[in-house]
């Protein structure tokens, strides 16, 4: 082997690792679990501070806590250490470190979102865990950076059309028994390919969760666009390249037949028809 092909090979291999080094770091932070943070201020040594916010965790996620790994911390920012490391998570969330002491504790974060007070976080653990479970383990998108400006157009980049397919797409919450039914009872039921005119085109349903970063913006521009009445404005709610059905009787009597008929074919994002700028 000559010296100058020696080289080549050498400059060549520094070039691929170089490049493989490029892409690993652009992939999205996966976490090995989902991390539940709670920040409560207690300034009382001998009170526990930790014993109903522990109590949420067992009553709102028993019976689903198999689903994704999490782990739960705590900290009393009473403690200049805890404080610190809630100035640290509260920047990361865009929060500005002077707002700390008007804030209502305790705390929750998830995700990268924020509740305030015990009502909030108990009304809303079980689903952010679920949402931030479906994120993390289910599709890969990472840790929710609500700090990163993103358009709407460039969000939708998750949710691919597939060229050539029979597309619906489907909005959803993780709580919404409708959307439980509708998923268990119609969608997951949807064969892999439907004909129409004697053409079979593969089936592809887009599922958004309104719940996971700002997928509620989406939402609205499909209500927008759509032209949805505000009676209708509900999840579930399915949306083809013809228009939409709402609610759980109107999406299972309904949809199956309007995709035999076409409606699926030729589906479009609003960003690809000049809505989203």
């Amino acid at each position: 082997m000559t010296n100058m092909r020696k080289v080549f090979i050498c400059f060549f291999s520094m070039l691929l690792w170089f490049g493989l080094s490029g892409c690993a770091e652009a992939e999205p932070e996966q976490p090995e679990n989902v991390e539940i943070h709670f920040f409560y201020n207690q300034p009382c040594a001998s009170c526990d501070g930790t014993k109903e916010l522990f109590e949420i965790v067992s009553e709102e996620l028993d019976d689903v806590s198999e689903l994704y790994p999490y782990m739960v911390s705590v900290y009393n920012v009473f403690r200049k250490e805890d404080a610190q490391i809630r100035d640290s998570e509260l920047k990361k969330l865009g929060f500005q470190e002077e707002l700390a002491g008007s804030l209502t504790y305790p705390i929750m974060t998830v995700n990268g979102n924020i509740y305030f007070g015990t009502d909030s976080i108990r009304s809303s653990i079980r689903e952010a865990y679920l949402t931030a479970g479906e994120d993390l383990f289910v599709y890969g998108r990472g840790v929710y950076d609500p700090t990163k400006n993103e358009t709407l157009k460039q969000q939708l980049e998750d949710y691919k059309l597939e060229k050539g397919s029979s597309s619906v797409v489907y909005f959803y919450r993780t709580v919404c028994e409708e959307c439980i039914r509708t998923s268990g009872e119609v969608l997951d039921l949807f064969p892999e390919a439907v004909v129409v005119d004697g053409v079979s085109y593969p089936q592809q349903i887009i599922r958004i969760n309104t719940r996971s970063g700002r997928n509620t913006e989406i939402l609205q521009a499909f209500f927008e666009m759509y032209e949805v009445p505000l009676e209708d404005q509900m999840v579930p709610i399915v949306f083809t390249a013809r228009g939409y059905l709402a609610g759980y009787e109107a999406i299972s009597s309904g949809l199956y037949t309007e995709m035999e008929q076409g409606a699926g074919l030729g589906m479009k994002y609003p960003s690809e028809k000049g809505f989203f700028k």
